[in-house]
């Protein structure tokens, strides 16, 4: 009889449960469509996710070429490149065996040095931390000639390697170098065969080289009228030096990924989820735990200054103190965010496509409110 109640009871509550799911994910509907309607983007997506799945989409607006945005459609990310490119870094060092106070100059075989300080080694974790001492305003289309640079190049702060913060984007840039340099292959070469094939991503740092281009997304500017087209960045990207040249991809590991919304929330996820996804494991969780960490705070680190960035992954306080950690990438119109919270391992995608800049943020105002949002709904994932 007792278990013939249990089972009743058990039916009884299905339906609450079914419903609680629905207003769970009206709630997001109501939340997110608000959010695009008052940031006014020409296209853009939200992507919500939580351990192994994606718990909810919401594409907005157009992509250029008369075709709508979906959960698929693939942007030039800008500055999350760096996030991206860091896990190629990384995965390299944990294969080597590299130390991260390891000097660049080492690995890169460049007299890459501060003229400021010419005795103190720059290291990969304070180039990951935009410690290195490389200024905001140093210039990064290409290599620089390491060598020559003197004083008043602007290449370099006054402050010694590991002393203090500055994000500069050749930090980014020499990530790309890194990895031709310690595996043998192109940046795009290795990065598909490490990181986007084993997961599935449809992305490159080639429009060209994309697998599948049909989804690609022009930018648009801050009043949404197009910078660029799909066809245009096909067309610019047609002649991609596509070999193993260090000196050769700065800009492009500053900002020039190209992925799917989609790609990109499962590579948060893998972060989300301790370096694993799909049963891939990408880094160990060892790793994915010092990328979060505050770099001053490790054993013998190079790194003494206070930085807002663990390894490539800023850090972000919601307003109840949950910490989310992602990164954020702005170019023209465009602005993407990509953040995770560990307890719950829920993982934001927020794209805004055509809207207004926000300059000197590391978070848009959008992204940090719809982190506020479901920082409201966390609830601790028990395994």
């Amino acid at each position: 009889m007792k278990r013939f109640l249990s089972l009743i009871l058990a039916l009884l509550l299905l339906p609450a449960a079914g419903q609680a799911a629905d207003t769970e994910t009206d709630g997001m509907q109501s939340f997110f469509s608000a959010l695009f309607e008052k940031a006014g983007p020409a296209g853009g997506v939200a992507l919500v996710a939580e351990g192994d799945e994606m718990i909810f989409a919401l594409p907005y607006g157009r992509m250029g070429g008369g075709q709508s945005v979906t959960a698929d459609t693939v942007f030039k990310v800008a500055s999350v490149t760096k996030l991206i490119s860091a896990i190629g870094v990384l995965q390299l060092v944990e294969q080597k065996g590299i130390a991260l106070d390891t000097s660049i100059a080492g690995i890169l075989g460049a007299p890459i040095a501060n003229p400021y300080f010419p005795d103190l080694p720059i290291t990969l974790r304070q180039v990951m931390s935009h410690t290195s001492s490389l200024s905001e305003s140093a210039a990064y289309a290409r290599a620089p000639r390491w060598g020559e640079i003197t004083k008043e190049d602007g290449y370099f702060n006054r402050t010694a390697p590991g002393a203090a913060y500055e994000y500069a984007n050749l930090n980014g840039g020499i990530l790309g170098a890194v990895i031709e340099r310690l595996s043998g292959q192109s940046l795009n070469t290795y990065m598909a065969g490490h990181v986007f094939n084993p997961l599935g991503i449809n992305a490159a740092y080639s429009a060209a080289l994309l697998p599948d281009s049909s989804r690609l997304s022009a930018t648009y500017r801050t009043n949404g009228d197009v910078y660029m087209s799909a066809n245009n960045y096909l067309k610019n990207d047609a002649e991609y030096d596509d070999t193993c040249n260090p000196s050769a991809h700065y800009r492009t590991t500053v900002g020039s990924l190209y992925i799917s919304a989609t790609g990109l929330l499962k590579l948060g996820m893998m972060l989300a989820n301790e370096g694993e996804m799909d049963g891939v494991r990408i880094l160990s969780a060892a790793t994915v735990h010092e990328m979060e960490l505050d770099q001053r705070a490790l054993p013998l680190s190079s790194v003494a200054g206070e930085s807002p960035y663990g390894l490539n992954l800023y850090r972000f306080t919601a307003q109840d103190g949950t910490v989310w950690y992602g990164h954020q990438g702005r170019w023209e119109g465009l602005t993407v965010d990509l953040f995770y919270e560990k307890g719950s391992r829920t993982v934001l995608l927020l794209i805004l496509n055509g809207a207004k800049k926000e300059t000197g943020r590391e978070l848009s105002r959008p992204a940090e409110k719809a982190i506020e949002f479901l920082t409201e709904r966390l609830a601790p994932i028990v395994e």
